[in-house]
């Protein structure tokens, strides 16, 4: 059963006739958080406005008892005017910003147009897990949260490169130790920024995170630090990168020992098994 609201309940039990409107909300691996409204104009609902954007279209949702891990098909047809940050929405597509968001559908009950107060209930939620763009729209496949539960037992692998989450809990490797805040410089894009700080610190595989500025509190993985130069990000940030923008950089781990070892002196705490030996010498 799906919990909703007593005066939901009590509109389906003693109403004939009612509007419904879907209501999407993504929620980026950065944090950034987009809601659109299906219906003809913008929704409030729940203290959050859903605008007006792209056309959507969606496969039927069901309810099964079990761990049958859950899928939704949601299509999109955006216009050239709908943006993710400064990105048309397309775009943002293709350059991977949808990639492993969170995806909440929502059914709107309203006695008349724009009255949500009854409230909402929760058709599906969960995870972005494929992606196909093309001319005309765009296709998510959508997996619910149960898919969290297919994981490897036992958990970790045998094998030489360390399996911890770099600064986490079974790492212990405290990352802030050797972070640097710098501005950027001019010439910076929303990929590149400029006025790198001088450092040897293995930035690179590390994390950038915008501190003041349009791009405030998004984070994006390092590709390429240049010493003194650049800091190339994977995915691009939202917004326009300005002069004077300020962006945190925290170091990254290749995971082998050596590193572990020479760079964070963090050995004591390595995940990995450099020396099993390979299958082809273990006889």
């Amino acid at each position: 059963m799906k919990p909703a609201s007593a005066a939901l309940v009590a509109l389906l039990a003693d109403s004939e006739q009612f509007i419904m409107a879907d209501l999407y909300t993504f929620i980026l691996v950065g944090g950034t958080v987009l809601r659109y409204s299906a219906a003809p104009s913008a929704v409030s609902a729940n203290g959050h406005t859903f605008v007006l954007g792209p056309k959507f279209e969606r496969s039927r949702t069901k309810v099964l008892i079990g761990t049958q891990v859950d899928e939704l098909e949601v299509r999109v047809y955006p216009e050239p005017t709908d943006l993710i940050g400064d990105l048309p929405f397309m775009e943002a597509a293709w350059q991977g910003q949808l990639d492993g968001a969170l995806l909440q559908l929502e059914r709107a009950f309203m006695p008349t147009y724009g009255d949500t107060s009854p409230g909402t209930v929760v058709l599906f939620a969960g995870r972005i897990s494929d992606i196909d763009c093309s001319r005309s729209g765009i296709e998510l496949k959508c997996r619910s949260h149960l898919e969290l539960l297919n994981i490897q037992m036992p958990r970790r692998l045998w094998q030489a490169s360390c399996t911890h989450v770099f600064g986490g809990p079974m790492c212990q490797f405290d990352r802030e130790s050797l972070s640097i805040t710098f501005s950027a410089g001019i010439g910076s894009t929303q990929t590149v920024i400029t006025n790198a700080p001088s450092s040897a610190r293995p930035f690179a595989l590390g994390t950038i995170t915008g501190v003041t500025g349009l791009n405030a509190g998004l984070s994006r993985t390092i590709v390429a630090f240049g010493s003194g130069t650049t800091v190339t990000v994977t995915l691009a940030f939202l917004f326009a990168v300005t002069i004077g923008d300020q962006f945190h950089l925290l170091p990254g781990c290749d995971r082998t020992l050596a590193t572990c070892t020479n760079v964070f002196n963090n050995a004591a705490n390595f995940g990995g098994f450099p020396f099993i030996p390979t299958p082809e010498t273990a006889v």
